[in-house]
């Protein structure tokens, strides 16, 4: 549907003449002034849909009709345009809001939206030197485009005041065009706006954009919805990323971690040990060495805890603003380093501190808890607080003086007197680094088990055992780890896996087991032969490597090969101290982050490097090697039929 051009500023005032302009734009000026933040555009955009889709389905929810709608917003971020683009499925804009929506300080919301004071439209309208707009309604239909209007505020540009005209040409998100009913607004960036450049933060995907969006705009809600449908499109080189994420919500760290308990749960069972057991009973397992403490506290919960040390003003803030706090603490300011590091970004996205939030959506920037004492536990804990019946000053200016000091003086009791408590129940951070640590302690279990060897060696050769019943005993296959130890054992045993020494297994350090490479025999005994030696080395590793011992390397046994990513996952384990898993099966966890090179096909047995070895796990992108696999299912397939494996092989790794 077409529309005549029209000026965004002529509702504001029906005579525009050359005073009542210049205050127009001085007017618009202090809006964009206000508006300093690198993810500015990001933010109100998608406020904006967030608000559309929420009003939609309470409307929709009013006429009965909620099951058949399904919120959606759609974010396209072009790098190689630099445009953004943020499209609903909401209320969406009807003629007369179509035509006064971007006018300063005119809103259609109410106070309970995320935003409500009628100045973002006009930051994207006037803040940019383009920005589209497409609107369905029933029985309206437009799509119009607004350009250079950055640089005619700025009085860098000529004519008349811009206007929004009418644009059929394609959209810069097609997903639009499936909608019933919303709206799709895009804006280009140049060298006059904040940002410039999109490319600039060198996130390229999609998965990348999601973490950050869900950090530093409305799709971290506070109060997470579930229902909405998020779609995040990137393209970056001409190369096309996409994820599709179920719901609005906040991003704690702690709810990735493999350890963590709240708070109160960690009260609750401190007044259950002391009650049973008196004082100085250690906490269970279960809350020993957390990677992190978390919790959320109501208003009135704030008072019960922190009501005799609150001032006067802090408790007026707690009564009109009825804040919730929410925390996570760390056991070490590197977890949030680590995050950052990951993402590989120009500037950090998430850190410890106070995050303030209003709206149901983190605003601002974050800021230092200040403790008196134990000053580097500031860096180890992150704050959420909300605060509702209130919005922060124009665009992202901040919060009032008595909220932030209100959140400085809450968080700083929390920390010190509450949460420090339950410190000792965090892993160890002894400031040295985690991987140092980790590697003495495997040095010490090496030459301690070395030094056992040389004082208890153990010995038994017999001409009369071994032979001739030519089969292992057990008669299942496994369906435990204990049987897959067993099964391993008894093929070392049966010369079925030669050259493995096996110095140690342990059940008081993290890792199973110690074991040497040796080739101690006659060289021919370690030499590959398709049939009578199938688990065999290339006959020239077999001959440099005559007579030589390794030093001792770490074996950890696994039904599933499942179990050892998980481990990894979780960081009970390390991938770079792994040398050899002994599992049954490799499941299917390891093909999100590896692969595997089968040595049981006969072109690749010249990789094989000490007898045995069935698999390598490498690395999924560049192929290099993590550890040595023995599949104990796979191999004895493979020794029973080794053609009808070799297929299976192919058709499953390559």
């Amino acid at each position: 549907m077409s529309f005549t051009p029209f000026d965004p500023l002529e509702f504001k005032n029906t005579k525009v003449n050359e005073a009542a302009l210049g205050a127009l734009k001085r007017e618009i000026s202090n809006i964009l002034s206000s508006y300093v933040g690198w993810y500015d555009p990001f933010c109100e955009l998608i406020q904006n849909a967030l608000d559309a889709v929420e009003a939609r389905n309470a409307a929709e929810k009013a006429a009965g009709t909620e099951a058949a709608y399904q919120p959606r917003i759609n974010i396209r971020i072009d790098l190689d345009e630099n445009a953004l683009s943020v499209s609903d499925n909401g209320i969406g804009l009807d003629k007369e809001k179509f035509e006064q929506f971007l006018a300063p300080n005119f809103s259609f919301k109410d106070g309970k939206t995320r935003g409500h004071k009628g100045v973002g439209a006009t930051y994207v309208a006037y803040g940019f030197n383009y920005m589209r707009v497409s609107t369905k309604v029933p029985g309206f239909e437009a799509s119009g485009r607004i350009i250079g209007a950055r640089n005619w505020l700025k009085g860098n540009a000529s004519g008349a005041n811009p206007k929004v005209e009418p644009d059929d040409s394609k959209l810069a998100d097609e997903a639009f065009l499936k909608n019933d009913r919303g709206v799709s607004i895009t804006v280009r960036f140049d060298a006059t706006t904040h940002p410039r450049q999109l490319s600039w933060l060198q996130a390229i995907t999609a998965a990348t954009w999601q973490k950050i969006l869900y950090i530093k705009t409305g799709l971290g809600s506070v109060i997470p919805d579930a229902n909405v449908e998020v779609v995040i499109d990137v393209v970056a080189k001409g190369i096309h990323t996409s994820v599709t994420h179920m719901g609005t919500a906040y991003p704690w760290l702690y709810q990735g971690a493999a350890k963590k308990a709240s708070f109160n749960e960690l009260v609750e069972a401190q007044d259950l040990l002391y009650k049973k057991f008196g004082a100085g009973r250690k906490m269970p397992d279960k809350y020993s060495n957390l990677d992190f403490i978390y919790e959320t506290w109501s208003s009135n919960q704030l008072m019960a805890l922190l009501g005799g040390t609150l001032d006067d003003e802090e408790k007026e803030v707690l009564e009109r603003y009825t804040p919730v706090v929410s925390v996570e603490f760390g056991y070490t300011a590197k977890l949030w380093t680590q995050f950052n590091d990951a993402l590989g970004l120009r500037s950090k996205v998430l850190l410890s501190g106070i995050q303030l939030a209003a709206n149901n959506m983190p605003q601002g920037e974050t800021i230092l808890v200040p403790l008196s004492r134990n000053i580097g536990r500031q860096h180890q804990v992150h704050f959420l607080i909300h605060f509702d019946n209130y919005t922060p000053d124009l665009g992202r200016k901040g919060f009032h003086r008595e909220l932030t000091d209100f959140a400085k003086s809450v968080t700083r009791q929390l920390t010190e007197t509450h949460l420090s408590k339950m410190r000792h129940l965090l892993k160890a951070n002894t400031g040295t680094s985690p991987d140092l640590v980790r590697e003495l302690a495997i040095d010490e279990w090496k030459t301690e088990m070395l030094a056992h060897e040389a004082k208890e060696p153990l010995s038994l050769t017999s001409p009369h055992f071994f032979l001739p019943i030519e089969r292992v005993s057990i008669t299942s296959a496994p369906t435990r780890e204990q049987d897959v130890i067993a099964l391993f054992h008894q093929l070392i045993a049966g010369g079925v896996i030669r050259g493995l020494n096996m110095m140690s297994t342990n059940e008081r350090f993290t890792y199973d087991g110690l074991f040497k490479i040796v080739f101690d025999l006659a060289p021919e005994l370690y030499i590959y032969d398709q049939v009578t030696n199938p688990l065999g080395v290339p006959e020239i590793t077999g001959k440099a490597l005559s007579g030589k011992v390794t030093t001792p390397r770490i074996l950890e046994y696994k039904f599933s090969l499942d179990g050892l990513v998980e481990d990894f996952d979780s960081q009970d384990k390390n991938i770079k101290d792994v040398d050899l898993c002994v599992a049954w099966s490799t499941g299917d966890l390891y093909k999100e982050k590896f692969g595997i090179v089968s040595l049981l096909l006969p072109e690749n047995a010249d990789q094989r490097q000490y007898h045995g070895i069935t698999h390598v796990l490498v690395d999924l992108e560049s192929g290099a090697k993590y550890c040595d696999l023995i599949i104990l299912g796979e191999l004895i397939d493979s020794l029973n039929s080794p053609d009808t494996t070799a297929d299976a092989q192919r058709l499953k790794y390559e």
